[in-house]
Formats: C-alpha cells, structure tokens, sequence
C-alpha cells in the first residue's frame, strides 16, 4: 500500500469517527470549542480567561527554526495538553506535541519549529486542553 492511499484511508477514518462523535483513542463527545486569541509575544506569554478559569501559555526560550525550546501551559485542573504549530496557507507538516505536567501544574513540551524555506514566520499555535477547548493564536518570529 502505497502512502498516500494510507494517509487518504487514515483521514478517512478520523473524519468518520469525528462525525460520529468519537475521537482518537475512543472519547466521546462533542469537538473541541475554539477560541482565538491574540499572542504578540510567546516568550512573555500569553493569557485569557474562559469563565471562571485562567489559561495561559508561552515559550520558554526564543522561538527559532530548528532550535528547541520549551513550551509552557498553565491550564488548572486540566488533565492533558497537546499543542500544534501550523502556518497559514502553508503545509508545514505534523508538528504535534504532547505536554507533560510537572510538579508546579504546568505542562510542558519541548518542540521545534521546522523551518520555512520561503523564509516566513507568522506561525499559528493550537493548544488543545482536555479534548475540549481550543485555542488559537498567531504570532510572528523575532526578526
């Protein structure tokens, strides 16, 4: 079986479990809500409220190409935290990355931005929390 026929059966199979309410490792439910959020600056960090709770998120590190550099999440009471960076109008890859929690209640990951040969970098971050709420937020590499 070549590639493509495997990613095209894979896709397949995740837009069928997700229009019957299921996700990846059999959770039920509804989809993540989406939040967008606005984040200039991810080494200082980035805030927003969602009712009674505080989420933030930001970089520990300068974000770089190719250079690691660890991500943070403040999510309290949250139990699992992905992140992803894509670029608009871009394929860029999977970049996907699981954050582990550690014993202050922040989860963290440490994630590498690919580089973009066409030299951009408006890059978007999505943090995912608990399967149920999305943020997104865009933000520019230092130049």
């Amino acid at each position: 079986m070549n590639k493509t026929l495997i990613a095209a059966s894979l896709a397949l199979g995740l837009g069928a479990l997700a229009m019957l309410g299921l996700r990846p490792g059999g959770e039920e439910g509804p989809p993540p809500v989406s939040i967008g959020m606005a984040c200039v600056n991810p080494v200082a960090g980035c805030a927003t409220r969602i009712g009674d709770h505080a989420v933030s998120f930001g970089a520990q590190g300068r974000p770089e190409p190719l250079k690691p550099f660890q991500l943070w999440v403040k999510a309290p009471g949250a139990k699992s935290v992905v992140a992803s960076f894509t670029m608009p109008d871009m394929n860029m890859g999977l970049n996907v990355y699981t954050l582990r929690a550690d014993g202050d209640g922040v989860f963290r990951a440490r994630v590498i931005l690919p580089i973009c040969i066409s030299g951009r970098g408006d890059w978007l971050i999505t943090v995912e929390i608990d399967h149920a709420l999305r943020l997104a937020a865009p933000f520019a590499l230092a130049r």
